[in-house]
């Protein structure tokens, strides 16, 4: 890229992020909570929540993404709103599990969220939930997890062909759709796969011009592995970063430390020194460390005996 060209696009970059804010990530706790979304059908109410929280709460929303057990949210709030959402979310869904036949604890679904107070780390954190689906999931890409707003960014605008405009619904397909009698949405606001889709109300193209152009954003997608590291530390996520990504991470240690670039060639000590960089520095997994070091299973769970 030309210098010129760099500068003035950052400096673009810039001037967006400040012109919005104050900006925060908000992660509900995965590890201490219980399953939230059993099955397609929770998964479409809890992004139609997602929806009518942020509404009612006045939060614009650049990102988010539901997982089993937690969610995501990239917004622009006061910190007030933010819990706010949250306790809102966490009661309509207890309400929605009871409806259900499903008796839901959600008292550990609460979470102090981070302020994002500079652009690199507003890049890292929208990249981080977009990475989240297919992270945990290999049978996804980041344009394929449908429970969030990530494929929006720099992916196919939403095809009127396929949605419908949920002021159009009637009044029985919208208390089928938001378990409640008196939800309201603007006009604007779109029904796609069985919710209110997130081009309704994410701003993500705003989101977009805080990254240079489509290809800055998709580096970003597979490298900066340590900033997602120290997200998931801070958030308590299982998997940050996939198999081949760690198998990367590995090579580097292992070359640097030992100067073995095949970390499976390392003798049983280096190994155990490097699983414990993985562990703790990587997140990964116990799965990981055996695929990537090949070390006895006995010798990774009295390692890290309450890990997976």
């Amino acid at each position: 890229m030309n210098p010129s060209s760099f500068i003035q696009k950052e400096q673009q970059c810039n001037f967006v992020f400040n012109q919005n804010g104050p900006y925060w990530h908000f992660a509900t706790p995965g590890l201490s909570t219980e399953i939230i979304f059993t099955c397609p059908d929770d998964y479409r109410f809890g992004m139609t929540l997602f929806a009518e929280c942020a509404v009612a709460n006045h939060i614009r929303v650049y990102n988010y993404e539901l997982m089993s057990n937690h969610l995501h949210g990239i917004v622009s709030a006061t910190r007030q709103a933010c819990t706010n959402f949250l306790g809102d979310y966490r009661k309509r869904m207890i309400r929605y599990a009871k409806a259900c036949g499903r008796t839901l604890n959600l008292d550990a679904f609460v979470c102090d969220p981070i302020p994002i107070d500079n652009l690199d780390l507003m890049r890292n954190s929208i990249v981080y939930v977009s990475r989240n689906g297919f992270v945990v999931d290999s049978r996804y890409t980041p344009y394929s997890y449908p429970w969030g707003s990530g494929h929006l960014y720099f992916g196919p605008a939403l095809n009127p062909l396929e949605s419908l405009s949920y002021n159009k619904l009637s009044t029985i397909e919208k208390r089928a759709l938001t378990h409640s009698r008196t939800i309201c949405f603007p006009d604007s606001f779109m029904v796609k796969n069985g919710h209110i889709a997130p081009e309704s109300f994410v701003d993500y193209r705003t989101g977009m011009m805080l990254f240079r152009d489509a290809h800055h954003y998709f580096s970003a997608l597979t490298k900066n592995i340590e900033s997602y590291s120290s997200f998931a530390s801070q958030f308590g996520d299982l998997i940050v970063i996939n198999d081949e990504e760690m198998y990367s991470a590995a090579r580097m240690l292992s070359a640097k430390r030992f100067n073995v670039d095949k970390p499976v060639l390392l003798n049983n000590e280096d190994k155990i020194s490097l699983a414990k960089s993985l562990h703790f520095d990587y997140r990964a997994s116990n799965a990981q460390i055996r695929r990537i070091l090949k070390l006895d299973d006995n010798v990774i769970q009295s390692l890290f005996p309450k890990a997976l």
